[in-house]
């Protein structure tokens, strides 16, 4: 029977050695980790979903994927060691590869540094306090009011009047929205939870809103076309809703003008969605509402949604042409038109079959 030679022995005592150093050594390696970038240089924004209910598990290897870490095993230990996994927010974060990992860890338990606010084309005020809500950033119901406190102070505030006077125009009180629907403009925000108010937030949407649409040249063209700002910002809020490609928005908001034009009623279903909420029923359409505007001529009181800059463009420069009617295919978003209630129901037994 032979015996494990001497060099046997030496190789594996240098890499017992070997083992006991890096153990020793581990924590140091391990701390400096903690507080190193996964790239010092780059500092560009990334912004970070945490969907209700992902684990640390889930989180870091998200992170991972995104670059935002080097070392995945070392982040997730260290969520487990110092029990953070059920202090992981939800909502959208932004991170940068720039950031320590300790600073991450940071930022998405302890509501520390930049979250982003998104808010999608055809929002509305309601969905964007449902989003605040999720966010944890305000309990339900509180940015609505706010809006409503804050539409209230334009009329009455001389300062808010000052700031935002395409709100209340003093030629023409009927142009004064009755809502701030349509006018919350959609875009990415972004917000330091530790400071967040929704009136702070209010003023930033109103100030996109102006800077996005109220341009010089967009401001003559509303006082040549002989119509408000809030009936153009209405119509463009119907649009959103109608429309599902941008390059059907200018034809429907022509179509749209001319009913309303010509005394027509409007016919869009969305007005009256905006009220009933979910998928509208046959018995729905007799609904006696003023957003009802297949039973009531005109615009709908106020905006239906928050449109983005498409619809809003497309409000203010509308398409002509002969059509009347459209409808939309819901496979391929594309619209189809009629110029007669003929081919109007023959597009509807083609398209919405």
């Amino acid at each position: 029977m032979h015996r494990p030679s001497l060099k046997i022995y030496a190789v594996i005592i240098l890499i017992a050695a070997g083992i006991l150093l890096g153990i020793k050594c581990l924590p140091s390696y391990y701390g400096a980790w903690l507080n190193t970038p996964s790239d010092a240089s780059d500092t560009g924004n990334i912004t970070f979903d945490i969907q209700p209910g992902d684990s640390g598990k889930t989180v870091t290897e998200n992170l991972k994927q995104e670059n935002l870490i080097s070392n995945g095993f070392f982040f997730y230990w260290y969520l487990r060691h110092e029990n953070l996994g059920n202090e992981i927010q939800s909502g959208r974060f932004v991170l940068s590869p720039s950031m320590t990992p300790m600073e991450i860890v940071n930022n998405i338990t302890s509501g520390k540094g930049q979250m982003a606010l998104t808010i999608p084309e055809g929002w509305t005020t309601q969905n964007i306090d449902d989003e605040l809500v999720n966010m944890r950033l305000t309990t339900s119901g509180e940015f609505e009011l706010k809006v409503s406190e804050f539409l209230v102070d334009s009329v009455l505030s001389e300062w808010v009047s000052t700031d935002y006077p395409w709100l209340t125009p003093t030629d023409n009180i009927d142009a004064t929205p009755e809502s701030l629907e349509g006018y919350l403009f959609p875009d990415t925000y972004y917000i330091d939870p530790s400071t967040f108010t929704c009136d702070g937030l209010i003023p930033r949407l109103l100030d996109t809103f102006e800077s996005k649409f109220l341009t010089q040249e967009n401001l003559e063209k509303i006082t040549a076309s002989g119509r408000s700002l809030n009936d153009i910002v209405i119509m463009a809020s119907i649009v959103e809703r109608e429309a599902l490609l941008d390059e059907d928005r200018p034809i429907i908001a022509g179509i749209l003008w001319k009913r309303l034009d010509n005394d027509w009623a409007l016919g869009a279903d969305a007005t009256l969605a905006y009220i009933m909420g979910g998928e509208l029923t046959a018995e729905d359409l007799s609904y006696d509402s003023h957003y009802n505007t297949r039973l009531y001529k005109g615009l709908p009181p106020t905006a239906i949604s928050n449109p983005g800059l498409a619809s809003l463009e497309a409000a203010l420069n509308p398409e002509a042409s002969d059509y009347w009617f459209y409808l939309n295919d819901q496979e391929t978003g594309q619209a189809h038109y009629g110029t007669t209630l003929e081919e109007h129901n023959q597009n509807i037994q083609e398209w919405l079959r």
